[in-house]
C-alpha cells in the first residue's frame, strides 16, 4: 500500500520536545472511512475535542481481519471494503509508538447492533457522529480543536485519508 506521509508530534505542535524514535515501538492499526450512502462514520472524542476514523489496533490477525472487527467494535456494523487508500505513519510520543495506519474506504451492511467501547474509549468519551457528506466529515476534523497532541496527529492523519477518498468516489 502507498505511503501517504510520515507524520511526527513537531509537525503538529511547534512546542513538542525532541523524540529517540529510534525507541518507539512498531504498532500496525486499521482505519476506513465508512459510507452508509451519503453519511460518513466519524468518532467525536469529547473529552480531548477532535473527531477520529474509526479503526484501531491489528491484534496477531491479518489487516482486513482486524479493520473488520474494529468497525463492529465501534461502529456496531459489518462492512463491504471498496478501495484502499494509503499508509500513514504516525509517531504517536504519548504511547512511544510508530503507529502505521492502513486506510481503506468501505460501506455499511445492514443495521448496526451493539458496538463494544474499551475503558479507554469510553473515558475520553467516544461516540459515534454521523457526516451528512464527506465534505462535511472533512469540516468536521478540519475545524475541531485537539486538546492534546494525540488530537493534532489524529487530525492531521485523519485528514490524509479523508482528503485521499476524493479518486475513489
Amino acid at each position: 500500500m502507498k505511503l501517504l506521509a510520515t507524520i511526527k508530534p513537531e509537525d503538529v505542535d511547534g512546542n513538542s520536545p525532541a523524540f529517540d524514535y529510534t525507541t518507539f515501538k512498531p504498532r500496525t492499526a486499521v482505519r476506513a472511512i465508512v459510507f452508509d450512502d451519503t453519511k460518513v462514520a466519524l468518532i467525536r472524542v469529547g473529552k480531548q475535542g477532535y473527531y477520529m476514523l474509526p479503526g484501531g489496533g491489528v491484534e496477531n490477525e491479518e489487516i482486513i481481519t482486524g479493520l473488520r472487527r474494529e468497525i463492529l467494535e465501534e461502529l456496531g456494523c459489518e462492512i463491504e471494503i471498496t478501495g484502499e487508500l494509503g499508509s500513514v505513519v504516525t509517531y504517536m510520543d504519548r504511547w512511544s509508538k510508530k503507529q502505521t495506519d492502513y486506510g481503506y474506504v468501505a460501506k455499511k451492511i445492514g443495521d448496526a447492533a451493539g458496538i463494544a467501547r474499551t475503558a479507554f474509549e469510553s473515558s475520553e468519551g467516544h461516540e459515534i457522529v454521523w457526516a451528512a457528506k464527506l465534505a462535511e466529515a472533512i469540516r468536521l476534523v478540519e475545524t475541531a480543536t485537539p486538546q492534546n497532541r494525540d488530537g493534532k496527529l489524529v487530525r492531521t492523519r485523519d485528514l490524509l485519508l479523508l482528503r485521499a477518498v476524493m479518486p475513489h468516489k
